[in-house]
């Protein structure tokens, strides 16, 4: 018995002893053949995003990628395409391709902005492939700022202490600050309250990314182009019309590339024309269901400027909602505005206040005189 233990005993020993042997032999064959970290794809994926955000450069006077080819739009127009586009860009492009397009291009536009760029292959190589992995993993989300809820959120905090204090822990010697803070905070809470309940469907500074980027500034403003000849339906019906792709083909049939963008935004515009595709543009200003507005009846009868709805869009690269569009609006215009009655035959049936006019009753006639506050004239 003592032997067969011995022998098991020895078995056993002998067993974990060629275990660690193997194990050992393992490790040292995976050190022996491991791939250098420098020749992963991971490697490669971690330089290339470095390229993008110039924390490396082969230029470093030279502007980064992500300085004009952002991921997420700010305020101000961006006229270089979006690093997602440039992702669908470099996708269908070798990198023979991509290295002419990057280091010596030949378009007039791109071989200005990117005069010096001179990156080696392998740079290249490892831009284009963080790009194409940024195409299939995204760029995310846009990181949010919420002043207005933290506001809301400390002064609740605050008043919560100082009612714990005044009731319970009784720290804070002067009672007068406890009602003070609850005071205030009740009052900061309350006034956000009717602002946010008062902004309910109401979209002021409303200022959409649309599919083309389409400069206001420089059509209206810069080449004086009137607001009829793209709006062309703003006389006669209710909306003023939104130009498709055939109307804009007008001018840029001969006008292929911009000043600022190059030929990539007017590129967006012709692949919709040939494609037969309407743009999708993002519709700025919107009102309620219930409300009627008719353009024809402010422009062509009332002969408003666009200017005193829209603002000064002349001056706008992107197009906002510059006023609130209540109701209160409304009728405070209607209220201030004088109706052209001189020469206007649209307002002849109005013979009293005609006569009241020539004779020098009266001096001018606001819209709110011509029922322009009746509620059914917008709520029928």
């Amino acid at each position: 018995m003592k032997i067969e233990s011995s022998l098991k005993l020895f078995n056993a020993r002998f067993s974990i002893v060629v275990l660690l042997l193997c194990l050992f032999s393992s490790h040292a064959y995976l050190q022996n053949h491991k791939v250098p970290y420098d020749q992963t794809i991971e490697y490669d994926l971690k330089i290339g995003e470095r390229l993008y955000y110039g924390l490396i450069s082969d230029n470093p006077e030279l502007p980064s990628c992500i300085s004009c080819h952002a991921k997420f739009t700010g305020d101000s127009i961006n006229w270089n395409p979006s690093a997602m586009e440039i992702v669908q860009v470099s996708d269908s492009l070798t990198v023979k391709q991509f290295k002419a397009v990057v280091n010596s291009p030949e378009d007039g536009f791109l071989a200005k902005v990117h005069k010096g760029y001179n990156l080696s292959d392998e740079h290249l190589t490892q831009l284009k492939l963080y790009l194409s992995n940024l195409g299939k993993e995204g760029v995310g989300e846009k990181s949010a700022t919420k002043p207005r809820l933290g506001l809301f959120l400390l002064w609740g905090f605050l008043m919560f202490l100082a009612l714990v204090d005044l009731l319970f822990t009784k720290k804070v010697r002067y009672k007068v600050i406890h009602l003070l803070v609850i005071i205030v905070g009740l009052s900061v809470h309350l006034k956000m309250a009717y602002e946010e309940s008062a902004d309910l469907g109401r979209s002021e500074g409303y200022m959409p990314d649309q599919p083309i980027k389409f400069s206001h500034q420089v059509h209206a403003g810069d080449n004086k182009i009137d607001c009829k000849y793209c709006h062309f339906n703003v006389e006669q019906g209710k909306s003023a019309g939104i130009p498709g792709p055939d109307l804009c083909m007008n001018c840029h049939m001969i006008v292929r590339e911009g000043s600022r963008s190059g030929k990539s935004e007017i590129a967006k515009l012709v692949k919709n024309f040939e494609e037969g595709k309407d743009i999708a543009w993002v519709r700025v200003h919107n009102l309620p269901d219930h409300v009627f507005f008719s353009h024809a009846q402010h422009v062509n009868a009332g002969q408003l400027d666009c200017a005193q709805c829209h603002g000064k869009v002349e001056e706008m690269h992107i197009l906002k909602q510059e006023n609130d569009l209540s109701m209160g609006w409304c009728l405070d215009c209607h209220k201030s505005t004088n109706v052209n009655f001189t020469g206007n035959s649209y307002y002849s049936i109005y013979e009293k206040y005609h006569s009241e006019l020539s004779m020098g009753v009266r001096d001018s006639i606001k819209a709110v005189d011509i029922g322009a506050n009746d509620c059914m004239k917008c709520h029928y």
